[in-house]
């Protein structure tokens, strides 16, 4: 019966249609067609910033920062539903790991021509909701904050989103939401260890 209901209520959700990207399994990777259509703006959101970095780091030959790069965006691609591109990303990594600079350099500018590429492809879909708002609570931000970090620990850019969609919802004082907002962006930017080290800072500054 459960089976049912769960089928009834994907084959009543509306298409979504992006040439090369399966977005079958990328709303089956992110667990819902809600989730996933949070995660279109959240790659939408980095993808320029993300490619110009990669670009940066190979021009500066830190090959170590490029790696770490390529491989979240190998994952984002995958989560996205894109095979392909997520097989390229990961294709630059290697390279990355055996130190292969000039092969890096000339493989990667096609792969984040691509990459590029998507930004016109995701902009239709970008969500629009109101995010519903809950009063204070330090209780709750702290839980909410320890599970971002296991998340982030875990590499989980999906559970890693949903987590960081509830504590922006939570009404805060200033700085508090300045810091939620900041932690936002790294999350989005795919900063795990500063995100995982703001969350951690968080947590002590509400616990007092």
């Amino acid at each position: 019966m459960d089976a049912e209901k769960d089928n009834m209520k994907t084959s009543d959700l509306p298409d979504i249609i992006i040439p090369g990207i399966n977005t079958s399994a990328g709303i089956k990777q992110c667990g819902g067609f809600e989730t996933y259509l949070e995660l279109l703006g959240d790659i939408y959101g980095l993808i320029d910033k993300k490619s110009d970095e990669t670009e940066r780091f190979l021009e500066t030959g830190d090959l170590r920062a490029f790696t770490t790069n390529v491989h979240s965006l190998k994952t984002t691609c995958r989560m996205l539903g894109h095979s392909e591109l997520s097989d390229s990303f990961f294709e630059l990594e290697k390279l990355g790991k055996e130190g292969s600079l000039e092969k890096a350099a000339a493989l990667t500018p096609g792969v984040l021509s691509r990459f590029r590429g998507l930004k016109p492809l995701l902009e239709p879909y970008l969500p629009k909701a109101e995010t519903k708002r809950f009063p204070f609570s330090a209780e709750d931000i702290a839980a909410l904050l320890t599970e971002l970090e296991c998340s982030l620990e875990d590499f989980d850019i999906n559970s890693a989103e949903v987590t960081m969609k509830k504590l922006l919802a939570y009404e805060c004082g200033k700085e508090l939401s300045d810091n939620l907002l900041r932690l936002s962006e790294l999350v989005n930017d795919l900063e795990y260890d500063e995100a995982s080290e703001l969350a951690g800072a968080l947590k002590i500054t509400i616990s007092r």
